[in-house]
């Protein structure tokens, strides 16, 4: 009579253990300090089946119960996850033959068939980069913060290298623009030059003498 009442507390203590590993991602502290945080949420919106809005300003005003300010928001790369969709199939027949009325078998055959594909996904997540909200602060509790240049100093911004490249990428634009305006108003300059000097009557053909 016991190993009945045994077997249901192993079923549910699996049971519980398989349910605590599927639980979906939750809003989640990246870095606090006494003026800035910022907050982890894997989709910023407030129209999905799990509220993670509501969950990343919980956090927020957890840790600054007095007023935050939202310095910016912003997705960042996590990570990359394998995806691994690998298959394999094992089949076995005992084939017979029908000779003469009498079944014949030819012995079994064993088959299998696999194939391996795994898949690298990046992860993407949403990064909540808030602060203190001060006395003198413009905007009210929870709004954006005029300045959306500010960072926490002991911050590891993953995107900080891609706004670095991207800065760099726009000055040597901006300077590979500038030389060509330049070279274009030196040919110019040089070409009306020299159509002022083949002019008759300029001070270049007088001094060639009447026979150019």
């Amino acid at each position: 009579m016991r190993r009945p009442k045994l077997g249901f507390l192993a079923l549910g203590i699996v049971w519980l253990g398989f349910s605590g590993c599927t639980q979906p991602p939750m809003a989640r502290y990246v870095y606090q300090d006494g003026e800035f945080g910022v907050v982890a949420i894997p989709v910023n919106t407030s129209l999905d089946r799990v509220n993670w809005r509501s969950q990343a300003e919980a956090l927020m005003a957890r840790h600054f119960p007095e007023g935050y300010e939202i310095v910016r928001a912003e997705e960042v790369n996590e990570g990359e996850r394998t995806l691994d969709v690998g298959k394999k199939t094992e089949l076995e027949t005992d084939p017979t033959v029908n000779v003469w009325d009498q079944m014949i078998k030819l012995g079994k055959v064993n088959r299998s068939t696999s194939f391996e594909e795994k898949e690298k996904l990046q992860v993407r997540e949403c990064r909540i980069i808030y602060k203190r909200r001060s006395a003198q602060g413009l905007g009210s509790h929870g709004e954006f913060s005029a300045l959306a240049a500010l960072s926490p100093p002991f911050y590891l911004d993953p995107n900080e290298l891609a706004r670095r490249q991207v800065k760099a990428d726009l000055i040597a634009k901006a300077n590979a623009n500038a030389k060509k305006n330049s070279d274009e108003n030196v040919q110019k300059a040089s070409g009306d030059s020299t159509k002022a000097n083949d002019k008759p009557g300029s001070p270049s053909r007088l001094a060639l003498g009447p026979d150019w």
